[in-house]
């Protein structure tokens, strides 16, 4: 698998690339401006939408025209014809000190989010500011499913919806929950990979045989199956892998944000393309995003 640079963005952090197959457009993030973008990879055409805030996600919905966001002030609605914002929650009720990071609907609708510090990956971040990994179900009740968190990342569900697979950055481990679809977790996660040699892990993507793709912060994608066993690594251009997302009409082209954080001028040439989006085609077929129900 070779990945090439599709989107030469140049965002500090780009993130959370979204297929969706009703319209055949690619949505993603650029974390720090809070912009929602979407690309059509027939005709070329990009569009942006401004929220003006820190975006942890953006995920469509059931309706073709309103986008769910995970801000820094709360999960929204974003109206795509007229860019208005509709707050629906805000788990952690107005913390400045916190902002959302990547944000994941169940197969049911339910919203899963965590809070990470806004200091995280700054010379001021202390590791006792921590946040709440939450599950908010669809009457909109928020439930705290792990406190005291650092840093969670990258939320998947298996084909049955039987497992939940969660990246726990902070720690570079893979955590693992029981899942029955009708309520939620079950009990607490379990770590079932430490990261090691691998490196730093961030985003995630699973495809219909339940292996699991791996984003990390150091030149390379891990592909797992759903023993958990390594499967390969994946080599990519440049140092700082953030997410990887399928799409296409046959859901086998594997996306990947990439992010720019911090570099110098020189490791910028030897990073071409950091901050943007590339893409692979995969010889199996991936899994899409489960998306956000709206109340028409």
């Amino acid at each position: 698998m070779k990945f090439d640079l599709v989107l030469d963005k140049s965002f500090e952090i780009a993130e959370t690339p979204v297929w969706d197959e009703r319209i055949g457009k690619l949505y993603y993030t650029d974390l720090f401006t809070g912009d929602v973008h979407r690309y059509d990879p027939k005709s070329k055409e990009q569009e942006v939408w401004k929220t003006n805030a820190l975006i942890g996600s953006a995920v469509p919905t059931n309706d073709v025209d309103k986008l769910f966001c995970a801000l820094d002030t709360g999960m929204h609605l974003l109206d795509l014809k007229n860019g208005e914002l509709e707050l629906l929650c805000d788990p952690e009720s107005g913390n400045k000190q916190n902002r959302y990071n990547d944000t994941r609907i169940d197969p049911k609708g339910r919203i899963f989010t965590s809070s990470v510090s806004k200091l995280y990956g700054t010379d001021d971040y202390r590791p006792d500011m921590r946040g709440n990994f939450y599950m908010v179900d669809t009457d909109m009740s928020v439930h705290v499913v792990e406190e005291g968190i650092n840093q969670y990342n990258a939320i998947v569900w298996n084909a049955d919806a039987t497992k939940m697979y969660v990246i726990d950055t902070f720690n570079e481990a893979l955590i693992s929950y029981d899942y029955d679809i009708d309520n939620g977790p079950v009990g607490k996660g379990r770590v079932i990979i430490e990261f090691g040699e691998l490196g730093m892990p961030d985003g995630m993507s699973i495809d219909s045989e339940d292996n699991l793709y791996i984003c990390h912060w150091t030149k390379q994608v891990s592909v797992w199956d759903k023993d958990m066993n390594l499967k390969e690594t994946i080599k990519i251009p440049v140092e700082f892998a953030c997410c990887t997302g399928f799409g296409g009409e046959d859901m086998k082209d594997l996306y990947l944000a990439t992010a720019k954080y911090c570099y110098s001028e020189e490791e910028l040439k030897a990073n071409q393309g950091a901050g943007g989006l590339f893409c692979a085609k995969s010889a199996v077929r991936g899994t899409g995003d489960h998306f956000y129900q709206v109340n028409k």
